[in-house]
């Protein structure tokens, strides 16, 4: 075969037109990169509180559903001071409560007691008064009968002097006597007048005589007890109030030292452990870090583009991507497009992004959901290399875009 024959130049012409055709057809029909990197984020898990780890952590690549307890902290070093003081505080009020209570209850015996004996007292005065007014009304009718019969004597002899049978002393006689049966009969009605008001008095409650005060001395002691126990109540309200406020003060004291003495540290989603930085008894304090834990929910790509494309690519566009050594396609969309000089460290992510070349956009597509989300087993393809293409705009042309920078930089 003659390898210089014209046949042979024209077919190696059109394979090398073809080659250059399909070397610039990506160019033109959209932005390539080869160097994407799967990135995902993990998060930080600190000790709550101190003390020390009862369990080791499982190892690492584990995938633990949400909700997991993964190990505990217990700190008996936890000082109870504030607690055991509020506790005591409390005991001493209930008890000094129940000795109020106590006291109340023997004043209110006490005057359960007085009450009924003034009861007693009152009725017996009454009864008393009532016998002293039948003895007055009848005196009154003694005196009335005695008025009468010293009336008719006086009169008689009255007629008998003016006769002279019977002498002037024996007239005066029976004119005093009918003077003192009178006068009688008025005393007698002002001791039953008095015997009255003094009845009503009683029936009030009010006790009125000669050597007798207002109220006797079971009502007067009745009213002092009744102010004593005005203020054991009083107090009895006061340590009430002390009582609930200590019990209160004593639950978030209780509460507050059972946070700090024992703490379950659990998976807060569903992810794979991506470090163990605690064994079983280690000593931790609260912010050290334990563990990461890698977050498959939201997987991304990080990828490079030349900077002159940067207004071509806008966040929402979509984008193909394929993991390399794969055939398969996963769907994508950009979510943000940075300079080649923008500060874009994140601590938190689990791979590191592709290493800028010059000056190279940074565009992040985040990836739709897909089997990589629940790798577990390989950490969710985190930091595979893949290949990212975004379709180009129709309108775009890159001929006449590099044209019109040439004529800028000309200008």
């Amino acid at each position: 075969m003659n390898w210089n024959s014209r046949t042979v130049r024209i077919f190696v012409g059109i394979l090398l037109l073809g080659a250059a055709i399909l070397a610039v057809l990506p160019r033109l029909t959209g932005h390539t990169s080869l160097d994407g990197t799967v990135n995902a984020r993990f998060t930080l898990v600190s000790a709550p509180i101190e003390g020390v780890i009862s369990d080791t952590p499982p190892k690492v690549g584990t995938s633990l559903p949400e909700g997991t307890e993964v190990f505990q902290i217990h700190n008996m070093r936890i000082a109870r001071t504030a607690e055991a003081q509020l506790d005591a505080d409390l005991g001493a009020s209930r008890e000094k409560l129940k000795a109020l209570e106590s006291q109340l209850s023997h004043l209110a015996e006490m005057k359960k007691e007085l009450v009924a004996r003034l009861a007693e007292y009152q009725k017996a005065s009454i009864q008393s008064i009532q016998q002293e007014i039948i003895i007055r009304q009848q005196r009154i009718s003694t005196a009335q009968a005695n008025k009468v019969s010293a009336d008719a004597d006086l009169s008689r002899k009255q007629t008998l002097g003016v006769t002279g049978v019977v002498a002037n002393s024996s007239v005066e006689q029976a004119r005093a006597a009918s003077i003192s049966a009178s006068n009688e009969g008025t005393i007698a009605k002002a001791e039953l007048d008095r015997l009255g008001y003094q009845l009503e008095a009683l029936k009030r409650g009010t006790f009125v005589g000669e050597g007798r005060n207002d109220v006797p001395y079971s009502q007067q002691r009745t009213d002092e007890i009744m102010i004593q126990m005005a203020n054991v109540e009083a107090q009895a309200i006061t340590e009430r109030a002390r009582i609930q406020q200590l019990s209160k003060q004593l639950v978030i004291e209780r509460t507050r030292n059972d946070r700090f003495t024992y703490s379950p540290v659990q998976m807060p989603f569903q992810g794979v452990i991506w470090r163990n930085n605690v064994v079983a008894g280690s000593n931790v304090i609260a912010g050290n870090e334990l563990m990461r834990l890698l977050d498959c929910r939201d997987l991304f790509v990080d990828i490079l583009v030349n900077e002159v494309d940067y207004d071509e690519i806008k966040p929402g566009e979509d984008a193909e991507v394929r993991l390399l050594g794969t055939s398969e396609v996963i769907p994508g969309k950009v979510v943000s497009v940075r300079g080649a000089s923008a500060a874009v460290e994140e601590v938190t992510l689990a791979a590191v992004p592709p290493v800028s070349r010059g000056k190279s956009a940074r565009i992040r597509v985040a990836l739709a959901k897909s089997e990589m989300q629940t790798d577990y087993a390989n950490f969710c393809q985190v930091g595979r290399t893949v290949q990212v293409r975004i379709a180009r705009a129709s309108n775009n042309i890159p001929m006449l875009h590099w044209v019109k920078s040439l004529w800028f930089s000309i200008t």
